[in-house]
């Protein structure tokens, strides 16, 4: 059974709430590059899209961006559509909602998420029907290159907070992380066992697994904000236990409640659990 030693990481900042999401942000990005895989030529494009879609002063560049990633077939589209859908113009925030619905590879959370905050009834528009098209399209992106099938369970909020925000948060997490790993296919959520089953038994060198993320209760002391998170591992879909990854992250210069600093740090968690994974699948039997 595997057991992973946990990862305890420290971040200082004694700025303001904004300033401290931009250094969060920033080494988020930076841990996910160090285990990034080197970029095929059909990734190099997915990339050059999403870099117009964040940073084109144009809002036509940035829509046709959008939809240049909902043509891609990357699961890597996925993470710069959803930021798309924060966009401040009407017209990217509608294109980033129909190229998920045309990418058909997820990003049901985050639709969901910003369908709650829309205002723009032509966006919202532009959201449900890329809702109805990925819950009628249930079938995962299976292929002879998938390494491991990967179903993720609804995760359990040890927070204390109010309503679902933490458990959307999780999972939107995971999937993002899991579909930056090489080969890693996520499950859908409603998805049976019997289906597990049908989907799995057509490749025999795929591996699957179902992961239970807990994200226990944060603590603050001494002007610090400390945060862990546990991913129990186990077998899909027979769910026979395989081991768990704890993820201890501790922000300081954070006194008093923090909403915002807590999801950062949640999500980052998220991300180490998913690497720390990918790289123990080798001693995982």
């Amino acid at each position: 059974m595997l057991h992973t030693s946990e990862t305890t990481v420290v971040l200082v900042c004694r700025q303001r709430p904004m300033a401290v999401r931009r250094i969060v942000a920033v080494l988020v990005a930076v841990a996910s590059m160090a285990f990034s895989f080197a970029a095929r030529a059909d990734d190099a494009a997915v990339d050059r899209a999403a870099t117009q879609l964040k940073e084109s002063d144009d809002f036509r560049v940035r829509t046709q961006a959008a939809l240049s990633l909902g043509a891609s077939k990357s699961q890597r589209a996925i993470e710069p559509l959803c930021s798309g859908l924060e966009d401040s113009n009407i017209t990217v925030r509608a294109a980033a909602a129909a190229a998920l619905g045309k990418l058909k590879k997820g990003g049901e959370d985050c639709l969901e998420k910003r369908l709650e905050d829309e205002s723009n009834g032509t966006v919202k528009s532009s959201i449900k029907k890329a809702l109805a098209i990925l819950k009628g399209a249930s079938e995962p992106a299976i292929t002879e290159k998938t390494k491991v099938y990967l179903a993720i369970a609804k995760p359990t909020d040890k927070t204390g907070r109010s309503g679902d925000g933490v458990v959307k948060l999780v999972r939107s997490a995971m999937v993002k992380a899991a579909g930056g790993e090489d080969g890693f296919v996520v499950a859908p959520a409603d998805e049976t066992s019997t289906q597990a089953k049908t989907r799995i038994s057509k490749f025999k060198s795929l591996r699957a697994f179902y992961l239970s993320p807990k994200v226990l209760e944060p603590k603050y002391s001494g002007g610090t904000l400390q945060i862990k998170v546990e991913v129990a591992i186990f077998t899909y879909p027979g769910k026979a236990l395989k081991g768990s990854i704890p993820i201890r992250l501790t922000q300081e210069g954070v006194s008093d409640k923090d909403s915002s600093a807590e999801d950062d740090l949640i999500k980052m968690a998220v991300e180490r659990a998913i690497q720390k994974f990918s790289q123990s699948l080798e001693r995982i039997q």
